[in-house]
């Protein structure tokens, strides 16, 4: 799921061009994943680590945040240079980032054991 499905949602967060529409709605999307995954993980402080339900969804909200992150940032550096090289080299990154929270999770999982 996370190398398939995050760089799934990357590209289709960063499938328009960067007009402040976009802007906004990623700034949005990025905002309500980040807010519900944190208010998951501290207002239900309880069930954290004992329902999975509750961690995985708080999981899962707080990687959409950064993926939404790293799609506004692809979409400021595609603001600034709308060449092909540009939007190639977002997309390889931005794609790999979306990646990043699992590896930290598993050298978190790695370390603890």
């Amino acid at each position: 799921m996370v190398f398939v499905g995050g760089p799934l949602a990357f590209r289709a967060l960063t499938r328009g061009g960067p007009s402040p529409a976009a802007f906004r709605r990623l700034a949005l999307f990025t905002a309500l994943c980040a807010a519900t995954g944190l208010t998951l993980r501290y207002g239900f402080a309880d069930m954290w680590g004992r329902d999975v339900l509750v961690t995985g969804a708080g999981i899962a909200f707080i990687w959409g945040g950064w993926i939404g992150v790293l799609a506004y940032g692809a979409q400021a550096f595609r603001r600034i240079d709308n060449g092909l090289h540009m939007r190639r080299w977002t997309s390889v990154i931005g794609a790999l980032g979306t990646t990043m929270p699992w590896f930290g999770l598993a050298s978190a999982s790695m370390l603890a054991v």
